[in-house]
């Protein structure tokens, strides 16, 4: 399974002469550089295909840094996005606040060509500390999104939790191997990261925990257009993961270990999906307890992809 990728930096300066240095100081490393020299055109890149780092101007005419951490910061697909601002060498303002407004560093300007990449690396091993991250999609892992429902449970508001599973990525895996297998599942992050973008809201959150399982959160009256969307859109477009033959057969021939030839349908998408309206929960265990019954309920009860989210008044925890 590949895993290696380049990581993605965002560079958000007008002055020309800093952008050609601070390139030329990372072109031996092994980074995809992306050079704005607006901040507008800067976030509206950051959506398309997000960064893993950005370094931007404290302030110059169509830069503001600190609008740039607010933006970023308050966007859950970015929250964990390492920012450097750089300082011009006569700026006086107040460091400490600057890293309370959202940026994680600060370089001066002078400083750039020597110390940006020293600055670059120790800004990703410190989130990656920090968070672990899965490495084929870049989203939050396991402990990460135990401490985040467990931030949510303790805040006492409103919320839904999805969880997502593959059903027949194995068959897939063996039938094409594991490379084509990773594009399924970063087809299917792409997929929960547009639902969410396009019909939940910053507070929402996006985690890949394991395997081909994905959990996020959402708001509870959110549930059917994201859980409709999600099961349209991959159904309609998951025949083009498949070779002409078996797209054009609806199914895959795969041999198990007994010598029998079985037909395995094409990959679906199961949901279980709960939230806190009618009955509290204390631990993030019980959460994803109650939405991997409802997961399993779904595959083993019905033959397409679907969403089934929990309708019960109570429940009780042993």
């Amino acid at each position: 399974m590949e895993t290696n990728h380049k990581i993605t930096l965002f560079i958000l300066t007008e002055n020309k002469n800093l952008q050609e240095d601070i390139v030329s100081s990372l072109s031996k490393d092994d980074f995809e550089i992306k050079v704005y020299s607006s901040g507008d055109e800067a976030i509206a890149d950051s959506e398309k295909a997000p960064p893993e780092l950005v370094i931007s101007d404290l302030l110059s005419t169509n830069i503001n840094g600190l609008d740039i951490c607010k933006e970023l910061k308050t966007n859950f697909l970015f929250r964990y996005v390492p920012i450097i601002l750089i300082l011009p060498d006569g700026e006086t303002r107040d460091k400490e606040k600057l890293i309370y407004s959202g940026a994680d560093d600060y370089i001066r300007a002078s400083a750039v060509t020597s110390d940006i990449l020293a600055r670059i690396k120790l800004n990703l091993y410190r989130i990656a500390r920090q968070q672990d991250i899965n490495p084929l999609t870049r989203l939050p892992g396991q402990f990460s999104l135990l401490k985040e429902l467990q931030k949510r449970i303790e805040s006492k508001n409103l919320f839904a939790l999805y969880y997502a599973d593959l059903y027949r990525i194995r068959e897939f895996n063996q039938r094409y191997g594991f490379k084509k297998g990773d594009e399924v599942i970063k087809y299917t992050s792409s997929l929960i990261f547009k639902a969410l973008r396009d019909f939940g809201s910053p507070s929402d959150y996006l985690s890949h925990p394991r395997n081909d399982d994905f959990i996020f959160i959402a708001l509870p009256d959110s549930i059917d257009t994201i859980g409709n969307w999600i099961i349209n859109e991959f159904d309609k477009n998951i025949a083009n993961l498949y070779d002409a033959e078996d797209a054009k057969r609806g199914y895959i021939l795969f041999k198990n270990r007994a010598g029998e030839i079985r037909k395995i349908p094409f990959l679906r998408i199961y949901i279980g999906v709960v939230t806190n309206e009618h009955y509290s929960f204390f631990n993030p265990g019980q959460l994803i307890q109650v939405a991997t019954e409802l997961r399993i309920f779904a595959q083993n009860n019905f033959q397409k992809s679907i969403y089934v989210k929990d309708r019960r008044r109570s429940y009780s925890f042993h």
